[in-house]
């Protein structure tokens, strides 16, 4: 990652000492921003993820309950942010299994099991994160692990439908490679993570709030002209 965990951490620690309210999407676009910026791989949502949480817990040092409540928020703006990340992962395949000549089944294998193990791997972050904290943020993060865990996450309801939609589109591509006798040609290491980082950026900035000033309206179409 281009960003310092240092960095996440000192800005995430930052958005929990702010107003409340805002905590969420301030949390969402630091994890956004971090995540864009290399390739968006299971390596990188771990390093990220666990900066984000030390951040917050960083911020919520004073036992009350606006501090729980802040650290409530970054969760929630973490898995909203995470939430993005799968789209963009599921996005980035979905453009590769259409140009499946140019990637390895391998990699695009590894890829969708990464998709299937989003939610997994954020609610054991967040299990790990609470067993490493202590005092008020190790309850808060054993509490919302567990929360999580039989509520579901937004990272979970994202990826369910679009895991079952994806292995079905592999099964297909391999059948056509193997019935037409296409070669799979390898490309570089990492090269749909970074197609994935890339779409990501887009989702990002959509859904940034500081950006929505930029956002031009939809032209409104001109009235035909009279006959």
């Amino acid at each position: 990652m281009s960003q310092s965990t240092e960095g996440i951490e000192r800005d995430v620690h930052a958005a929990v000492d702010a107003d409340t309210a805002s905590v969420a999407d301030r949390v969402r676009t630091i994890t956004l921003k971090a995540l864009s910026e290399g390739r968006l791989d299971s390596a990188a949502l771990k390093e990220v993820t666990s900066a984000v949480l030390r951040g917050a817990q960083q911020g919520i040092e004073r036992p009350d309950r606006e501090r729980t409540e802040a650290m409530r928020q970054a969760v929630r703006g973490l898995d909203e942010a995470l939430a993005a990340a799968a789209q963009a992962t599921v996005l980035a395949m979905q453009e590769a299994i259409g140009r499946g000549s140019e990637f390895s089944k391998q990699e695009l294998r590894g890829t969708l099991d990464q998709i299937g193990a989003m939610e997994s791997n954020f609610l054991n972050t967040l299990a790990d994160a609470g067993r490493a904290a202590n005092g008020l943020a190790r309850t808060t993060l054993h509490e919302l692990a567990e929360h999580a865990r039989h509520s579901g996450t937004q990272i979970g309801s994202r990826v369910a439908a679009a895991s079952a939609e994806l292995t079905r589109a592999l099964a297909a591509l391999t059948r056509d490679q193997v019935q037409t006798g296409a070669r799979t040609v390898r490309n570089e290491a990492g090269l749909l993570a970074a197609l994935a980082s890339g779409m990501l950026r887009g989702i990002a900035d959509r859904l940034d709030p500081s950006k929505s000033h930029d956002r031009k309206p939809p032209a409104t179409p001109s009235a035909p002209p009279d006959l």
